[in-house]
């Protein structure tokens, strides 16, 4: 064979080899790395959108009134111009096992209706096929954790002793209203509480497109008139810091009405542990009490 013919050969051979190289430095190095970069600004999309639904919720228990509000949530990612393959997502909204409050209303010897707990579901991210780390979100009682597998941990604070429960402060309020024949007693109170609950048949969204995150609110109003008692209990099933914020709150709220001379507040029995933390509110018969609640009723769906 000449070595006209086998220059062209070998050239050939040489220029195979580059390519085979430089595709498997690609396939290996740089696809990869490309498609973690864009999965990490998927996830950063992610926490943004809880972040902000986070907000909203807290917005949606603290005005009482209603709205419409919703998160746009993208389910998957790790795609870039030259590989669109996507990773995917799912949004769930799941309800609480207990309920954290109960209101109850008595009226002489009878007791209005509605007294079961209020809720507070969790919603959450889990991602699926992730090209990065399987990392997701969940919201529960009032802040966004950041979760790996079975790990948890609060995304805006150092440690679960350093939590903000500040969704506590809107999930309950008292309006005392002054008797117009004397100022120093109250003839009305308004109630106000937060009930959270999975919105019916959109608990669920899935895929690699955008999801979205979606609140609506709506206040439901009831009076009650003659009203002699007045109970607010905790759950004691409640995590340690959440229950223990709620009951400052709705401590500080009861022991605000004490401005008006017809009201008595009883603490909780401190000799009995395991009932829940209630706090009973008694009101003289003159003048006759009458009791406006009003429950903001949110539901969270996953679409």
């Amino acid at each position: 064979m000449s070595e006209d013919g086998v220059a062209p050969v070998v050239a050939a051979m040489l220029i195979l080899a580059i390519g085979v190289t430089f595709f498997a430095a690609w396939n290996a190095y740089y696809v990869p790395s490309m498609k973690a970069q864009s999965e990490i600004t998927h996830l950063k999309d992610v926490e943004t959108g809880f972040l902000r639904f986070s907000s909203d919720i807290g917005t949606a228990a603290s005005l009482n009134r209603n709205m419409q509000l919703s998160e746009p949530i993208p389910l998957g990612g790790g795609d870039f111009t030259f590989d669109a393959v996507k990773s995917g997502g799912l949004l769930t909204i799941q309800n609480d096992t207990y309920g954290y409050m109960r209101i109850r209303i008595i009226n002489g010897t009878t007791t209005a209706p509605a007294i079961n707990f209020l809720h507070l579901p969790d919603y959450s991210y889990q991602p699926v096929n992730n090209f990065w780390q399987d990392q997701g979100y969940v919201w529960s009682y009032g802040y966004v954790n950041v979760t790996k597998d079975t790990l948890a941990t609060p995304l805006q604070s150092t440690g679960m002793d350093n939590v903000d429960y500040g969704l506590t402060g809107a999930l309950f309020g008292l309006e005392m209203v002054p008797w117009p024949e004397d100022p120093a007693q109250c003839s009305q109170i308004n109630v106000y509480s937060v009930n959270i609950t999975p919105a019916a048949g959109h608990t669920v969204a899935s895929g690699n497109g955008n999801g979205l995150l979606a609140l609506n609110s709506t206040v439901v109003s009831q009076q009650f008139t003659n009203v002699t008692n007045l109970n607010i209990s905790i759950n004691r099933n409640l995590p340690d810091g959440f229950q223990s914020a709620l009951w400052d709150a709705v401590n500080q709220s009861a022991n605000e009405a004490l401005i008006c001379g017809n009201v008595q507040v009883i603490p909780p029995d401190p000799t009995n542990p395991s009932s829940n933390l209630t706090i009973q509110m008694v009101f003289a018969p003159i003048p006759n009490m009458t009791l406006n609640r009003k429950i903001t009723e949110i539901s969270l769906g996953a679409e």
